[in-house]
């Protein structure tokens, strides 16, 4: 053991009052922890609508809109 650190002594009362400010601390940071969202399917087996030109004549049309 490294004697150049030494330890404070600790009491009950010390370790009550840090984990009572640990919780108020998980209390306030609560509201900011994320929440993973809904679920997205990896294998999206969509068809695509008709052939590549009929594809770009339509987005050609619409972009000139």
């Amino acid at each position: 053991m490294d004697t150049t650190q030494e330890k404070k002594p600790t009491s009950a009362v010390d370790g009550g009052r840090m984990n009572e400010m640990a919780d108020d601390v998980k209390q306030k940071f609560q509201a900011f922890t994320a929440n993973p969202g809904p679920a997205i399917k990896q294998d999206l087996n969509v068809p695509e609508e008709g052939t590549k030109e009929e594809r770009r004549a339509k987005a050609a049309e619409l972009n000139s809109k």
